[in-house]
């Protein structure tokens, strides 16, 4: 239970960062206390918001001395209190930095391993990246959370979206829209927007498609084009892609390098959480057979249009899937990670090669634990920097199945 939030204001020292981006100090007491907005080796006069038995949380009332990763903030909106970019305050090195350790700690705490050298590899530019934004919406126009709240920022520009997004960020409206998904193709110039329930009343400029989300469910045929890795990619207004094509580019790249590094043969590649095929239609060139395992509907229609005849696609949840054996298996599981469920599947398929693609280093802890015992070694792990300015990362991880 909470105890009494009397919002008291102790003095921290901030020695580390936690999955999730939050400042981690302790209190006199002995209890850890996070802090949004924080910086190694801030010291920080807090205002404690949220008090448990184990730990609390605050938020910054003062900076008494700034660490030497803090800087100042490029989007005029985070001193509005914008959530989006939960990093802005750190400098380009700290960010990554601290990504790497969040993928050490993890792997050590989490999976209980000591991990080869992280490597760290530098994604798109550090601004005007995104392709793919997801906004709320009060009074018709796009707006961003607050960091842990649910109160709302009006916004008409923002600093990580692509510049293909200025004007509908800038001029569209969103009627009584709960939530909207902007999508562009950034190599293509196409540009959709997906209302939440609905599209009902929207006013966006001429060359943008709408759709409501009620209308995708139903099969409405929205989507975009986008070439990356010299495809041309369908991707439908509910279907996953990567933030940016640069980011896809740099994950099929390490996946080529490292599959060429082990000379995993040409026989059959597994694709769990195949999406709209990004792996499946590059490296999966390689192989003879190809089996891609989605559960969206709108992606397996995608990567039906987008991949070659050689591809098998299956539209199943991966647990139900019938495991069949393979040469290398590359799995890119959601947020949650491939759980127990997941390393089971791919434990079925006795692949002496396995790629795992984790967009969460809590999750990728927890599975490098499931790995090991399924009888797998880490042989290397590469952090990419795909979501600069915020504490999100994205991890490679090539596993080789004990003989």
């Amino acid at each position: 239970m909470d105890r009494s939030l009397g919002l008291m204001s102790k003095r921290v020292n901030i020695y580390d960062l936690a999955v999730g981006g939050e400042g981690v100090g302790r209190l006199e007491d002995g209890r850890i206390v996070f802090v949004a907005g924080a910086a190694v080796n801030d010291e920080l006069q807090v205002e404690l918001t949220q008090e448990k038995s184990r730990y609390a949380r605050g938020r910054i009332v003062e900076i008494i001395s700034a660490g030497e990763g803090r800087c100042e903030p490029s989007c005029r909106h985070v001193h509005r209190g914008c959530g989006g970019c939960d990093w802005q305050h750190l400098s380009e090195d700290a960010q990554a930095d601290a990504k790497i350790s969040v993928v050490e700690d993890s792997l050590v705490k989490l999976g209980s391993i000591v991990p080869p050298d992280v490597g760290y590899v530098a994604g798109p530019p550090k601004s005007n990246y995104r392709t793919t934004l997801r906004v709320a919406v009060e009074n018709g126009r796009p707006a961003y959370r607050r960091s842990r709240s649910n109160e709302l920022v009006q916004i008409d520009d923002c600093f990580v979206a692509h510049p293909l997004m200025e004007d509908i960020l800038a001029e569209g409206f969103f009627a009584d829209a709960a939530e909207v998904t902007i999508r562009v193709g950034s190599r293509t110039g196409d540009r959709l927007v997906m209302g939440e329930p609905h599209a009902k009343n929207f006013r966006v400029p001429d060359d943008v498609k709408i759709v409501g989300r009620d209308q995708a469910r139903r099969g409405a045929n929205a989507y975009i084009v986008e070439e990356a890795a010299g495809i041309d990619w369908k991707i439908s207004a509910r279907s996953f892609f990567q933030s940016s094509p640069e980011g896809a580019e740099i994950l099929t790249a390490l996946a080529a390098e490292w599959l060429t590094v082990h000379d995993v043969g040409e026989q059959v590649l597994v694709d769990l959480y195949a999406g709209v095929g990004l792996f499946s239609g590059t490296v999966g060139d390689w192989f003879e057979k190809v089996t891609a395992v989605e559960s969206s509907v709108s992606a397996t229609k995608d990567a039906a249009h987008n991949l070659g005849p050689h591809v098998s696609i299956h539209r199943s949840q991966v647990e139900r899937w019938v495991p069949e054996l393979a040469d290398v298996v590359i799995a890119d599981p959601p947020r949650s990670g491939l759980r127990a469920e997941g390393v089971e599947q791919i434990r079925k398929t006795e692949a002496p090669h396995v790629l795992l693609v984790s967009c969460d280093a809590g999750a990728l802890g927890r599975d490098a634990s499931l790995m090991i015992t399924a009888g797998y070694e880490l042989d290397q792990v590469d952090v990419v920097d795909m979501f600069p300015q915020t504490s999100h990362v994205e991890v490679v991880s090539g596993w080789i199945r004990n003989s």
